[in-house]
């Protein structure tokens, strides 16, 4: 057992009170549980350079939340599994931030949205944990997402078809046209190529997004010309704009294309 982490174990058993509601205390590691759907995947890099540093004066407490008799993680998986790792057992004391009278929701929503000193939580987890927070926006997001013909499966990084696995910019994409035209953008590219996991990939979601923001466009036109069009083809003609992002340069050849493509060249950039 490490003796750096034995010093802070002389503290015992004691507790110390901040409310009803929020309690500082050790807990023996066996008992604890991690708060199911809202943890980010156990990296083992980053558990090996906590076990690695690891420092019981400037470690911060395991935040835990004592729900239906049960302790739970919502924060701090990667040091609890870090501290098995150094004590060689699973059965040792830990100090906790112990929360008292949160629901799952609340739970996923602290782990949402906690900063600081730990590392930011990557915004597919807090995704993730908003929908198990039941926020509204995320929720909308993922209702008109699914309505769209496409699915979302956290966790699973997917090129299936009919699977976005962009989820991070498809969000921004939503927040960007609002839920309406996100929700016309996603049945366009669904229609036009059938949920081809490429046709939702990230670049393919950005520049989608601005070029229904730049440019007035006939759907069932857009519909029937890039029924046709490949990724290569467009990917290729948006290499062509080295100066513009990346999102610019692929609505630009979408715009290029659809021009191109439509005898009376309806298309016209938005004021």
């Amino acid at each position: 057992m490490s003796k750096r982490y034995n010093r802070s174990q002389e503290a015992g058993n004691q507790v110390v009170n901040v409310s009803k509601f929020e309690k500082y205390m050790w807990l023996n590691n066996a008992i604890l549980q991690v708060s199911p759907g809202i943890q980010r995947k156990l990296d083992p890099v980053r558990v090996a350079a906590i076990e690695r540093s690891f420092s019981s004066k400037i470690a911060n407490p395991i935040k835990v939340s004592y729900r239906d008799g049960k302790y739970f993680i919502f924060d701090g998986m990667h040091t609890r599994t870090a501290l098995c790792g150094i004590n060689g057992t699973d059965d040792f004391p830990i100090f906790c931030r112990v929360f008292y009278g949160l629901t799952m929701e609340d739970e996923a929503r602290l782990f949402a949205t906690q900063f600081g000193i730990a590392e930011d939580v990557p915004m597919f987890y807090r995704l993730r944990a908003l929908e198990v927070a039941k926020d509204k926006k995320v929720l909308d997001f993922l209702k008109v997402t699914r309505e769209s013909g496409f699915n979302i499966s956290f966790g699973k990084s997917t090129g299936r078809n009919g699977h976005i696995a962009a989820v991070c910019q498809a969000f921004v994409s939503f927040c960007d046209l609002g839920e309406s035209e996100y929700g016309r953008m996603l049945r366009i590219l669904h229609r036009t190529w059938a949920g081809e996991s490429w046709s939702v990939s990230k670049y393919m979601l950005a520049g989608m997004a601005r070029f229904m923001r730049m440019y007035e466009f006939d759907e069932e036109s857009f519909i029937a010309i890039f029924r046709r069009v490949k990724q290569k083809e467009i990917m290729n003609l948006a290499d062509q704009f080295p100066s513009m992002t990346k999102d610019g340069a692929v609505a630009t050849a979408l715009a290029e294309i659809y021009d191109r493509k439509t005898a009376s060249g309806t298309w016209m950039k938005k004021e």
